[in-house]
């Protein structure tokens, strides 16, 4: 990232996240701090020779209305309850798009809370949404 060690905090791990790749997929694993002594203490767990890659988003507004516009391509959801790891939110505010992904979620019938990050398929994921789409009776959803 070209930083110096010191100027290292939640706002830069938010806007530089790394992913480890595992079954397939990249996962994000996400950094909480730096200790006294140089060491990264992540919110999830790392094991020794894991290869972690520095990764870049989307801007979250356009891919946050994206991927919820998705859900509502037979049907529209009555509400989405959302789980938002807590380092999206901190990305969101030092990127000054609280505004824009506040739209986003309202125009979705969005509800929720943020997290430290979310369990998916047996694995601690972080700098997620993840949620559960309610549909009215009789709905047909693909």
């Amino acid at each position: 990232m070209g930083k110096d060690p010191a100027q290292l905090d939640p706002f830069t791990f938010a806007a530089h996240p790394v992913v480890v790749r595992f079954g397939g997929r990249h996962h994000v694993r996400a950094i909480q701090r730096v200790t006294s002594e140089g060491a990264l203490v992540f919110f999830s767990a790392i094991d020794e020779g894991m290869v972690l890659t520095l990764a870049t988003s989307e801007p979250m507004p356009e891919h946050l209305a994206r991927e919820l516009a998705a859900l509502s391509a037979t049907a529209q959801p009555d509400t989405i309850i959302a789980f938002d790891c807590i380092l999206r939110r901190i990305e969101a505010e030092q990127k000054q798009l609280t505004g824009a992904v506040s739209r986003v979620l309202a125009d979705h019938n969005v509800v929720g809370f943020s997290t430290y990050g979310e369990q998916h398929s047996g694995l601690h994921i972080n700098q997620t949404m993840t949620g559960v789409a309610i549909y009215p009776p009789g709905a047909v959803v693909q």
